[in-house]
């Protein structure tokens, strides 16, 4: 029988076209990704010294959870990032298909960085979530790279990159999606976007923390959930509120509505009653005054 893992290593192996060496901390929360990153480990001595943690597969996840955008999900990681002196650590979900990272400060590092370090390395425009903040849209645009934002959600963002021919796309929730030209389809893979990501990070004069820390600081609320009865009514009210303040306003995947130094997003689950809120500023100032305003609108 063909060993399928050795197969799957041996192919991301021809992905892994680091500037440096580096030391990279995989967390496999317990999960499938482990059988793949030990294999991996084989092809890539003296390029990439893997330290992994997490790494027995038990369905009972007991290091954490199997989502890493849980709160402590990430603190094992971001120790044994410090503990090594690694130049990157990165997380991947319990089945392998989403993936973060903490940098070489043990610090998560935000979606929207992820997708700008990945996607200026792809020809072509990137396409992104609604919810992608200022940073990651200002990278991507220095890169010279055209945007298309697409709403959340593998099947709407594998069309539009069928559609607009665009080779790579991320989205807030760590999902990132290629286009494998030779053959012709798309994926979204973790493992193959730690790869892209490691090759970014290593092509740095200097550490990723040192980076981001250069880059301009904004305010963000991360997606916050609000039970409400009537999801259309609320989010009307909110646009109601804002409309003649605007300066753009969109209905492709929920409600976005942005300003001269914020914008928000408001999404409605489509399971429960639910809106998901996602809201950024330039300015702590207007951030502090602006998230309490619109909680207030969603609970009131």
């Amino acid at each position: 029988m063909k060993d399928y893992f050795n197969f799957y290593a041996s192919f991301l192996k021809r992905f892994l076209k680091l500037r440096r060496p580096m030391r990279v901390v995989f967390d496999c929360s317990n999960g499938a990704t482990a059988l793949v990153i030990k294999k991996l480990r084989n092809y890539v001595i003296g390029k990439l010294e893997v330290i992994l943690i997490n790494d027995k597969i038990d369905g009972n996840f007991p290091a954490h959870g199997p989502n890493p955008m849980e709160r402590g999900a990430m603190s094992d990681l971001r120790l044994a990032v410090r503990k090594h002196k690694a130049d990157l650590g990165v997380i991947f979900d319990g089945d392998g298909d989403r993936v973060f990272f903490a940098d070489n400060a043990g610090r998560p590092v935000a979606a929207d960085i992820v997708i700008a370090f990945i996607g200026k390395n792809y020809k072509g425009p990137a396409i992104v979530d609604t919810r992608i903040g200022y940073l990651g849209r200002e990278l991507l645009k220095k890169a010279g790279k055209k945007i298309f934002d697409s709403r959340v959600g593998h099947y709407f963002i594998k069309i539009l990159m069928k559609q607009k021919k665009v080779n790579f796309a991320g989205e807030l929730s760590g999902h990132y999606y290629f286009h494998f030209a030779k053959d012709d389809y798309y994926a979204d893979s973790g493992i193959f976007a730690a790869i892209q990501f490691i090759n970014a990070v290593s092509r740095l004069g200097s550490g990723l923390a040192e980076w981001i820390d250069a880059f301009p600081r904004y305010y963000n609320s991360g997606e916050l959930n609000f039970r409400v009865r009537d999801k259309q009514k609320i989010t009307r009210r909110v646009e109601r509120v804002y409309e003649n303040q605007a300066r753009k306003i969109s209905h492709l995947d929920g409600l976005k509505m942005e300003f001269d130094d914020w914008w928000f997003n408001l999404r409605p689950s489509n399971t429960e009653n639910l809106l998901r809120l996602n809201l950024e500023a330039k300015d702590k100032d207007v951030f502090r005054q602006r998230l309490p305003e619109i909680k207030r609108l969603l609970l009131g």
